[in-house]
């Protein structure tokens, strides 16, 4: 979920320090404090981890999260030697969790950071293999190489089943934005990483502003499957740059038939120069190596954002929302700056389905960026307007 954080976000969270005075180091332990609801870490373990981080001295927060994330990997291996399935299950999940975080203050030209990730996905492959039923590994073919991914069911009954598609950021960090919640509602569950997301720049594979193809190869995927009701596939895209690859997709892939976008973005060159924070996305992810002094530096460059560089690129990345015809949900938060705001109000008026809704969360519902601070909200929301869509009851 790639982002551009604004100085009133800034304000919203200094307004409600949850551990970190720095805000994004806070914002980063409200995410892994959110991942308990899914067994994806632990209360006592996430405080102890960052009781032993200094906010002045970067490393302490890598050493931090790494260390711990190697005691819970240990925990899971000897569980899966003794027969203890779901205690190993559990612990590979939340194992990912910590080293994902650990490379939060790692540069993305560290050689650190791509085998810290790694290792990260190859314990969510653990975890994967272990889940009822097993969460399956896939590859989708694209020009010529492959974007790596997972497909999560309900069971394995067979049974045609709406399908909903998330790609904009690393899988592993997909999996709780609409794993669990889909597959408890009787769908399925693609988590893919687009080009330029998890590992794929290291394999050449970069990010695009016409998202419209990397999503027709994912859709092209689900029309091979047996379990996929095609008539039924919805997009999700979280995040300022998930919201335009899905409102992009939308307008050019007709085989998407409802899309969820938080927010909905429909000029990203236009949102970057609103924005009171981080800046533009960089398509090419070859930042110089000299940014990472803190971690919001370090974690923009690794999505291939660059704080210090604008670039031509963000001038392709436009929709013309007159071509979406499916229905579109839009979320936005309480804090969202005034051009998310403009945007997706200017296109949910003029999206012709009657089913396209806009929902603005109030502060009191949700406070923090996409409302992080209240899963159970956001996936009520969503979910509870794509059953109506869909005609599906879970």
């Amino acid at each position: 979920m790639l982002f551009m954080t604004s100085e009133t976000e800034d304000k919203k969270s200094m307004l409600r320090k949850f551990y970190f005075e720095d805000p994004f180091m806070d914002f980063a332990f409200l995410h892994i404090l959110t991942l308990h609801g899914f067994k994806g870490s632990e209360i006592s373990e996430i405080y102890s981890a960052a009781s032993k981080i200094n906010e002045n001295e970067l490393d302490t927060w890598r050493v931090a999260w790494k260390k711990l994330a190697e005691k819970v990997e240990e925990i899971a291996l000897t569980a899966e030697k003794r027969g203890h399935s779901v205690t190993a299950q559990e612990a590979y999940l939340r194992a990912v969790t910590y080293y994902r975080y650990s490379s939060y203050a790692l540069r993305f030209a560290d050689p650190r950071f791509r085998s810290t990730i790694e290792k990260s996905r190859t314990l969510f492959q653990s975890f994967a293999k272990l889940s009822d039923p097993p969460i399956e590994i896939i590859e989708i073919p694209y020009e010529g190489k492959t974007l790596p991914g997972y497909f999560m069911r309900p069971d394995a009954s067979g049974l045609k089943r709406p399908t909903i598609i998330i790609g904009d950021n690393a899988s592993e960090e997909l999996y709780y934005w609409i794993g669990p919640p889909a597959v408890d509602r009787g769908y399925n569950a693609l988590l893919v990483d687009l080009p330029g997301m998890g590992l794929n720049s290291f394999n050449g594979i970069n990010y695009r502003p016409d998202t419209e193809v990397p999503i027709k190869a994912v859709i092209d995927y689900l029309f091979s499957r047996n379990d996929v009701d095609t008539s039924r596939i919805a997009v999700y895209g979280g995040g300022e740059t998930g919201g335009y690859i899905m409102t992009r997709a939308s307008a050019y892939e007709n085989r998407i038939r409802a899309c969820i976008v938080d927010p909905l973005v429909s000029d990203m060159e236009s949102v970057a120069s609103h924005s009171g924070g981080f800046g533009p996305l960089s398509i090419d992810q070859t930042g110089p190596d000299s940014i990472g002094s803190n971690i919001a530096d370090c974690v923009l460059m690794q999505n291939g954002i660059n704080p210090k560089r604008p670039l031509e690129s963000l001038k392709l990345m436009k929709v013309d929302i007159s071509m979406i015809n499916c229905p579109v949900l839009g979320l936005n938060d309480s804090g969202d700056n005034s051009e998310l705001l403009r945007q997706a109000n200017e296109a949910i008026e003029n999206i012709s389905n009657s089913a396209t809704t806009h929902m603005v969360f109030t502060a009191e519902e949700a406070n923090f960026y996409r409302q992080l601070d209240n899963f159970s909200l956001k996936h009520r929301v969503m979910f509870d307007w794509l059953d109506e869509v869909f005609d599906h009851q879970g």
